[in-house]
């Protein structure tokens, strides 16, 4: 009788172990998920943090009427004076800058090239973190982020808004609004649709194209 309950009690204490076991594994694997989800979310703080940064530190050194963004360090990475160089995984968040106006070769510390960095149109600047696996996989051919890669692009919108007004309030979605550029000469290398402000007769022009010519809209 007594090696039978000795044999009942170790199933039991086997079985009370393995149910312990389990959920031990069920709360680490939760834990990793939560884990992952929150350094998203900084992850993607730290990109709006870095994007109001480099906004604010935009400058048009060339005087083409097109603010440009501070031109990304080597091996395309955050400038060091910008700080928050890497995402929560402790892997560095690269970014890439476009003159959209004629090519700089006043200050070096400048985007100087008008090559593009994105299938997105008025674009000044793009950070990309690799995300949880920790592997870049979106290239300038991407309008959007690849795989668990997180991307914000920085449309020449919001820099001339917060550069006009003040204020970097304007979203990604509406970088188009309030970004008319506002000089006495006339933009080179205009993107269609883009909207100035011709401050010698007061009129706000847009750009077509189509004809090369700047029409008056009000």
């Amino acid at each position: 009788m007594r090696k039978g309950y000795f044999l009942i009690e170790a199933l039991i204490a086997i079985i009370i172990t393995g149910i312990v076991a389990a959920a031990f594994t069920m709360m680490n694997y939760y834990t990793q998920i939560q884990s992952d989800l929150l350094k998203q979310q900084n992850t993607k703080t730290m990109l709006e943090v870095i994007r109001s940064r480099l906004v604010n530190l935009a400058a048009d050194p060339d005087s083409d009427a097109y603010f440009e963004l501070p031109k990304e360090d080597a091996n395309n990475t955050i400038p060091v004076n910008i700080g928050l160089g890497t995402d929560a995984w402790a892997k560095k968040i690269y970014y890439y800058t476009i003159d959209l106006g004629s090519t700089n070769d006043v200050n070096s510390s400048y985007a100087d090239t008008n090559t593009s960095i994105s299938p997105n149109a008025n674009i000044a600047g793009r950070l990309i973190s690799t995300g949880e696996d920790m592997t870049l996989n979106t290239d300038s051919n991407d309008s959007t982020a690849q795989n668990d890669d997180l991307m914000l692009e920085i449309g020449v919108g919001e820099v001339n808004h917060f550069k006009l007004y003040g204020s970097s309030e304007i979203t990604t979605q509406t970088r188009g609004y309030n970004s008319a550029i506002v000089s006495e000469s006339e933009p080179t290398t205009p993107i269609n649709g883009s909207l100035w402000f011709d401050t010698n007769v007061s009129k706000l022009k847009v750009y077509s194209q189509a004809d090369a010519n700047w029409t008056s809209i009000n």
